[in-house]
């Protein structure tokens, strides 16, 4: 029986070598992988994927709530509070809502982007909402809300939100100074967004070298001069 014949010096130690350089390889090439895929990572909270504006969620229990400290303080006066009501706790449900709406779309209207994406999930409300939220931004990007439209949007959701807070604050047990914080909470992010969309929703006036039949939004002369609209939506 003849006898393996054993490995020599020289061809064991570059055995070893070669083995050396792949696990060197191996080390780099995971080092690599991991800052290219921790480099493609920018959300915080590890819930959803964001442009360079900020987290849209994780930083606040209304979806955007980085975007207004009024916001956030408003829903905080209820946190520690019991509803003595039934209707207390979707009350507060559908003023996250409102809040949420006015907070998302400022933060895809203050985007680099200028695409619907904050305001993409947030869902339609027939009590306080009067087209899909996700369209009314779209339409602010091509600046085809007329300004009588975009009162009646906005007003509709600061009228139901002051409802809802008179009847949050009475459900709620709320002192009347935090009942009147409370609306200057709300009034002060409503106004907020409203003056950030009067500027990008809203088409410029027409001059005297465009038409009405140009690619961009129109306020016929007819109803430029119409008072506010006081009645039912």
């Amino acid at each position: 029986m003849q006898a393996t014949p054993l490995p020599t010096g020289s061809s064991f130690s570059q055995n070893i070598f070669f083995v050396v350089i792949a696990i060197i390889v191996a080390i780099a090439a995971g080092l690599m992988a991991t800052s290219i895929f921790s480099r493609m990572n920018t959300v915080p909270s590890g819930i959803t994927r964001e442009g360079f504006q900020g987290p849209t969620f994780g930083v606040s229990d209304i979806p955007c709530g980085q975007e207004s400290a009024e916001a956030r303080a408003l829903v905080e006066l209820f946190y520690d509070k019991q509803s003595t009501t039934e209707e207390g706790n979707p009350d507060l449900n559908e003023l996250k809502q409102i809040l949420s709406k006015l907070c998302c779309m400022k933060h895809d209207l203050m985007g680099v982007s200028q695409v619907v994406q904050s305001m993409l999930y947030i869902p339609y409300n027939n009590t306080h909402d009067r087209e899909n939220p996700a369209d009314t931004v779209a339409r602010c990007f091509t600046k085809s809300i007329p300004p009588r439209d975009l009162d009646i949007t906005f007003g509709t959701w600061k009228q139901r939100g002051l409802v809802l807070i008179n009847k949050l604050c009475t459900s709620y047990n709320v002192s009347s100074n935090e009942t009147e914080r409370a609306t200057q909470l709300f009034t002060g992010v409503w106004t907020d967004v409203f003056s950030i969309a009067k500027n990008a929703c809203s088409p410029p006036p027409t001059s005297e070298n465009e038409s009405p039949r140009d690619l961009k939004g129109h306020m016929p002369e007819s109803i430029q001069d119409l008072g506010p609209y006081t009645g039912y939506y």
